[in-house]
């Protein structure tokens, strides 16, 4: 039996009336007539008496009824359901971001983005670079909040904005009252920065060997936050991403830049071989007006480069 027999049959039992059925499904008496009766032989039973030149529902027919109702309620469910998934107010949006992203982007975008598709949850990570470029490959996660990479099977999804590396100094520090800071005037300090590997820890070392000094870190570490608090406490001075809320965390520390500056974008990325779920998709745009917005008013934050 198909939907549009059990659509026949349902309108005949509220209805009572082949001829308001037929009206009311906008087909001919005959046609009803005809649906009507395989309905009945199909299912083997007798749905409609006949009686005084009028169909009447029977016993069984109205038996059926509250099953008939239950599944055009699941139908519209399903309709209803599909329609939220198509329009992206409804299903799961994946994300997995670098630790500086997922402190400074995803509280304020994830709140308003909630409050206009409450029917959308969020699983969100804060992990390494690659650790999260891998859950993109392995369909784990929608979005990857990172640094550019290079990588054929990863695409933009959105262009966020472009950070640079600062210097976190102590405020009695004999630096602290300078704009900026030069990679020379580093030399012989206690360094606390990213691990070589990482993309900034990189870049970072190369800036020390092009100024002819050894970076020698005497704590490597993966999260911004860890390295300010590290300076905090004494330990060293931070060479980190600048696009941190510093004020928010550490507004007793001094945040300079770096000379010569080390730039890099941060975007949001996705599988270039797999469509984002329309959810996904919007909230990516969402993310690229939140990161445009914080470019206005954070120091460390600028808006990202032209395409």
């Amino acid at each position: 039996m198909n939907v549009r027999q059990l659509e026949v049959l349902r309108t005949m039992i509220r209805t009572g009336s082949v001829s308001e059925t037929a009206r009311r499904l906008g087909i001919s008496q005959p046609a009803a007539s005809k649906i009507l009766g395989a309905i009945e032989h199909d299912l083997d039973m007798t749905l409609f008496s006949r009686a005084g030149g009028r169909l009447h529902v029977t016993r069984e027919a109205q038996e059926l009824f509250p099953e008939i109702e239950r599944i055009f309620g699941d139908m519209a469910t399903f309709e209803r359901r599909a329609a939220e998934l198509r329009e992206g107010r409804a299903g799961e949006v994946r994300i997995a971001a670098a630790p500086v992203l997922g402190t400074l982007l995803l509280p304020t975008a994830i709140r308003r983005f909630a409050a206009d598709r409450p029917g959308v949850r969020f699983d969100a990570q804060v992990l390494p670079t690659p650790e999260i470029i891998e859950l993109v490959r392995a369909n784990r996660v929608d979005l990857a909040l990172v640094q550019a990479v290079q990588d054929d099977t990863l695409t933009i999804a959105a262009r966020l904005c472009v950070g640079r590396v600062v210097c976190v100094l102590p405020p009695d520090h004999r630096l602290a009252t300078r704009p900026s800071v030069r990679v020379a005037e580093l030399a012989g300090e206690r360094i606390i920065t990213f691990y070589p590997n990482a993309p900034t820890g990189n870049r970072i070392r190369e800036a020390f060997r092009n100024a002819g000094l050894v970076l020698e870190s005497v704590v490597d570490s993966n999260q911004t936050f860890l390295a300010a608090s590290l300076v905090r406490y004494g330990v060293g001075i931070a060479l980190v991403d600048s696009p941190f809320p510093f004020q928010e965390y550490m507004a007793d520390l001094v945040v300079i830049p770096l000379e010569p500056e080390i730039r890099f974008p941060l975007n949001a990325l996705c599988s270039r071989l797999r469509p984002l779920t329309p959810a996904a998709e919007a909230f990516a745009h969402l993310l690229a007006t939140v990161a445009g917005e914080l470019a206005e008013s954070h120091p460390g934050i600028f808006p990202p480069d032209p395409a």
